[in-house]
């Protein structure tokens, strides 16, 4: 079974619950959504077979991410892939925007979702980014720019409510990182959300 996969690689987690843990990512190509912010390119990719990004992998951590773009636009071919990672002993996660509700047979390959669903400052539709019914357990995580949109975050999480609420500052250079997370402290505090920033930024990590 072929995927289009746009980039391995080793680092931290730079977001939500696992941040700072070793982790290796598989970052497929395509993705349902056109966010304003995205700072990833996941047009490209080149074909590979299981086989191969299992021995790709060989000497990864022992969590393994599986991220996009947005992974679970492969649907059910994603199941052969979680099963192989997981088979190696490997934790896998998945990180998706809550758009697609993921296929049944992946119930007991996945070990954390993350899921972050997009506000308007993506630019994208409310029915574009409404979260799928069905959605395995998991938190939400958001990129917030200002503390107004914390409102927007409020009626998403209000549905929710059995979900941790995760709150990180949308930007892309360190100094933006940490004006945004000062800026965002006091109102996220108040709320009894969590407040992290993107590792990834702040360390200037892949």
């Amino acid at each position: 079974m072929t995927f289009l996969v746009n980039d391995f690689f080793v680092s931290l987690q730079g977001e939500g619950p696992a941040i700072g843990e070793p982790a290796a990512f598989i970052r497929l190509s395509g993705c349902n959504l056109a966010c304003a912010y995205c700072d990833t390119a996941h047009e490209v990719g080149r074909p590979m077979e299981v086989d191969a990004i299992l021995d790709a992998i060989r000497s990864w951590p022992a969590r393994v991410v599986l991220t996009g773009g947005e992974p679970l636009l492969a649907g059910g071919k994603l199941v052969e892939l979680a099963a192989a990672v997981s088979n190696t002993g490997r934790m896998v996660d998945i990180e998706t925007n809550g758009t697609i509700a993921p296929p049944s047979e992946l119930a007991g390959l996945i070990d954390n979702y993350v899921i972050s669903p997009k506000l308007s400052n993506s630019g994208m539709s409310v029915t574009e980014r409404r979260l799928a019914e069905g959605l395995p357990p998991g938190p939400l995580k958001f990129a917030v720019g200002v503390a107004e949109e914390l409102d927007e975050v409020a009626a998403i999480a209000a549905e929710h409510p059995e979900r941790q609420v995760i709150i990180m500052p949308l930007g892309t250079g360190r100094d933006q990182m940490l004006t945004g997370l000062e800026r965002l402290r006091a109102p996220v505090r108040a709320r009894g959300w969590r407040l992290l920033p993107r590792l990834q930024v702040l360390l200037g990590l892949k």
